[in-house]
């Protein structure tokens, strides 16, 4: 990674990226260069560091080319964020303590800049209604096909969750057999089965 560099005009033909942090009331600027931005966790440590805030866990965010804040919390939506900026990429911090997750979703940014005008003239025309994107750590799993791309249609294994409570699933499950008609007869072929359910 850069370090902290000036000047937009010959940064731009460096191939460098100008980047604008604000954590609180607080903004500050530095550059990357943006074919080589590095990992997420040395661009987290690096807005540590510019910060000020070495001990302090943070959320970080971006907006995006719509109006999005966005977080940034892993290698890909870093170098999403990256390669969207233009020409500048918006950090926003915020201590995971006092973190608003409802900031992230669809025309965050601009919701807040026309909050005035809404007020001053109400007859705007309706906006499409906000989405809230949740960080992973609020996303519950969900049941899934495992070894879809590896394995043939008859030896994938399932993985079943549920949610929001430690008890069974409520069946039981056996092997067994059970008898396909072919164009050669009767086949028998083997199976899995519910053996019986739980009320």
């Amino acid at each position: 990674m850069n370090r902290p560099h000036r000047g937009a005009a010959g940064s731009r033909s460096l191939g460098t990226m100008e980047v604008k942090s604000k954590f609180g009331a607080e903004f500050r600027r530095f550059s990357l260069e943006r074919s080589k931005p590095g990992k997420f966790e040395e661009f987290y440590g690096l807005l540590q560091h510019v910060h000020k805030i070495p001990n302090v866990d943070v959320l970080v965010g971006y907006t995006d080319i719509h109006g999005d804040l966005l977080p940034i919390n892993n290698d890909d939506n870093y170098h999403k964020a990256v390669s969207t900026a233009n020409p500048l990429l918006r950090i926003f911090i915020q201590r995971k303590e006092d973190a608003d997750y409802s900031a992230f979703g669809t025309d965050t940014m601009t919701r807040k800049k026309n909050v005035l005008s809404n007020v001053l003239r109400p007859d705007n025309h309706k906006k499409k209604p906000h989405i809230v994107i949740s960080m992973p750590q609020d996303f519950r799993p969900v049941s899934s096909i495992i070894d879809v791309d590896i394995l043939p249609e008859t030896h994938r294994r399932v993985r079943l969750y549920k949610y929001g409570t430690d008890k069974p699933l409520g069946f039981y499950i056996r092997d067994g057999s059970s008898v396909r008609v072919t164009p050669h007869g009767l086949e028998k072929v083997p199976g899995i089965f519910i053996s019986r359910l739980v009320p």
